[in-house]
């Protein structure tokens, strides 16, 4: 007994059809080189200074990086490299700033210098918006609303350099990153001073809801 298809079932078979290879090019698409991958932990407690972080590789077996930061009412950061210990990055948070504003520092070891930069958040009614000036450049780190992804990108162009994701186990444990770099135009270490300054942001614009909360 041969089945005959109807106009109907022979449509909806060929939009099924549709709909995956349109995924299957999306996800494929967007395949990118990965040229960093890390895992940033945060610390579980700190007193009177800002939020310290472990940097390690996408196993979290190897240490590579530790975030250190001094007692202070304000976020004064540095990026220490391990196993050497030597510090190849600074963040200083501007006092009193309307929106978040920090200066950065990244140590460049190809002319032992410093080259300097800042960080700035822009006001948007939905998600985050930063840029990222340093060295004669201008970086983008995009949030969408409700997103848990994070991107950067060269402002006016629309190139992926690098993203980090917040995992889901931030909510109830302490704040942990997956972060993809895609791009070594830009060091590592803008990439990562950019994570802790949204991280920063995020948890003390959630203790100030807390102490309105508290106050009612």
């Amino acid at each position: 007994m041969c089945y005959r298809q109807t106009p109907r079932t022979i449509f909806i078979q060929a939009s099924f059809c549709v709909l995956f290879l349109l995924i299957f090019f999306i996800r494929f698409g967007q395949s990118r080189n990965v040229t960093g991958n890390y895992v940033i932990t945060k610390d579980w407690f700190t007193v009177l200074k800002a939020g310290q972080f472990s940097i390690y590789d996408s196993n979290e077996q190897q240490l590579h990086y530790r975030i250190e930061s001094q007692y202070a009412l304000w976020q004064i950061s540095e990026l220490v490299e391990h196993p050497s210990n030597k510090v190849i990055g600074k963040l200083h948070m501007r006092w009193l700033a309307l929106l978040y504003n920090a200066n950065i520092s990244i140590f460049d070891s190809s002319s032992n210098e410093w080259l300097h930069g800042r960080i700035r958040k822009h006001f948007q009614f939905f998600g985050d918006h930063y840029t990222i000036e340093w060295n004669g450049k201008t970086i983008v780190m995009e949030t969408k609303v409700f997103s848990l992804t994070t991107t950067f990108y060269y402002q006016n162009q629309e190139t992926l350099l690098a993203q980090f994701h917040r995992r889901w186990i931030s909510f109830i444990w302490r704040n942990k990153y997956d972060l993809e770099i895609f791009s070594k135009q830009i060091p590592d270490a803008i990439y990562i001073l950019a994570l802790i300054a949204r991280d920063h942001n995020i948890s003390q614009s959630l203790k100030s809801l807390r102490s309105i909360r508290k106050s009612r």
